[in-house]
């Protein structure tokens, strides 16, 4: 194992240990940080070896633009110009295998160096003219393993898996301030054989996604077999994001969970923009307990509905949920049978205030924030979706939740044993 003070790193948070710490993980194996904070750039993580972060080791990332990547270092990176994101990151992991993070340290993304005070009206932090991009940065690699590590303050995502196999995820705890740009905590990419596991994580945006952005990639794969089990979330955005890319997202488990203090609880959606979006099969949600605004919102579009043509999503299951509720949860397809196979299973719904309810005539299917229709489910051109054992609870002065689901132009819905305790309606748009 080399420890990087062998190596002429000084961990004072003051002295650049960049180039002491590359020296230390290309000369091979495990590198050990004791004890310090390191004020790091861009580190290059190598094949059979790693970090491992003592308690008290802190790898910081520099507040100077000159010591990260460039955009281009490799064919796989991206920026965004409309987020104001580079494509620099403070840990790289390109096309290597057999690769550990570990330890009870922490990996700072050193946020506040990027940003400035909040803005009142957007209650987010201004953004300054350059900011990093991901924060660790795992690319088209196998056999990788993250445990027991602090991923903190990235300046943008915090975690981003990207094609890779044979991932494992676990013990690791994210914290990204809530008005954070961006902030997402583990974006899942085009993987297969990832799991995810004991892991507590509060984001400035999504907590975890599952995406099917393969445009990048050299060797295109779809997002599969995921599982996500055992952890607590919560963010100002989604707890669960699916979606994204022009690919196919199958075949992933999520379960056991505790969802807090967060705005959608779990939001899917096939399409982000002009294209026609991911397909999205195979997904089951268990087990899961959720305090947040909108509980459930998979929509073809995540701008709501249009007449694009779009990828399927089908056969979605979600079981033994109790969740709390100040707007509606709803289903909308572009087109009937753009969603199918959709079932809720012994799901509770503890529903409170109705100030964001609008009257039925004026609701607009919006994939995103939470305004509500008046009614605790909103399904719109869906088919063979079923509601078994489905029950609602409603606070004092929810006087506007006029009904329990509401049904737009759908195909086969089924309600089975299920207590709203409102009317459910067949809706017919003017």
């Amino acid at each position: 194992m080399n420890n990087v003070l062998d190596f002429g790193a000084v961990g004072d948070g003051k002295t650049k240990d960049t180039a002491a710490v590359q020296k230390a993980i290309d000369a091979g194996g495990i590198v050990f940080f004791p004890p310090g904070v390191y004020l790091c750039g861009t580190l290059y993580l190598k094949s059979c070896g790693g970090l491992e972060l003592a308690p008290g080791a802190v790898i910081l990332g520099s507040p100077d633009k000159e010591d990260y990547n460039a955009d281009d270092f490799c064919v796989q990176n991206s920026f965004s110009t409309v987020e104001r994101s580079s494509g620099a990151h403070l840990i790289v992991v390109l096309e290597q295998h057999d690769v550990v993070i570990r330890g009870g340290g922490r990996i700072d993304g050193n946020r506040q160096a990027f940003y400035g005070d909040p803005a009142e009206k957007e209650r987010k932090f201004t953004l300054s003219d350059w900011r990093p991009g991901q924060m660790v940065f795992v690319c088209e690699s196998e056999n990788v393993t993250i445990t027991d590590v602090e991923l903190n303050h990235a300046a943008y995502w915090t975690l981003f898996l990207y094609g890779c196999e044979n991932v494992m995820v676990r013990g690791v705890r994210i914290w990204n301030d809530y008005r954070t740009h961006n902030g997402d905590g583990i974006d899942i990419d085009c993987c297969r054989f990832v799991t995810v596991s004991d892991c507590i994580i509060h984001s400035g945006d999504d907590c975890i996604t599952f995406r099917g952005n393969t445009q990048r990639l050299k060797n295109k794969k779809p997002c599969e077999y995921v599982t996500v089990t055992n952890c607590v979330l919560g963010t100002s955005c989604n707890a669960l994001r699916i979606g994204v890319g022009d690919g196919i997202i199958r075949n992933c488990t999520v379960s056991n969970l505790i969802v807090k203090d967060t705005r959608t609880g779990i939001q899917i959606n096939s399409a982000y923009s002009t294209d026609s979006g991911v397909g999205i099969e195979n997904i089951l949600f268990s087990n899961i307990c959720m305090e947040v605004k909108k509980p459930f919102a998979l929509f073809s579009h995540f701008r709501g509905l249009c007449d694009q043509e779009i990828k399927p999503m089908r056969n979605i299951r979600f079981s033994n949920i109790s969740t709390t509720a100040v707007a509606n949860s709803a289903i909308c397809a572009n087109h009937v049978g753009d969603i199918e196979g959709i079932t809720f299973s012994d799901v509770e719904f503890i529903v409170g205030s109705d100030e964001n309810v609008q009257p039925m005539d004026e609701y607009f299917c919006r994939g995103y924030g939470v305004e509500s229709a008046p009614a605790v489910f909103y399904v719109e051109n869906a088919k063979n979706v079923k509601f078994r054992n489905v029950n609602a609870v409603y606070a004092d002065g929810a006087a506007k939740w006029q009904y329990g689901v509401v049904s737009v132009n759908t195909e086969k819905m089924i309600l089975d044993s299920c207590g709203f305790d409102r009317e459910n309606i067949v809706y017919e748009k003017k």
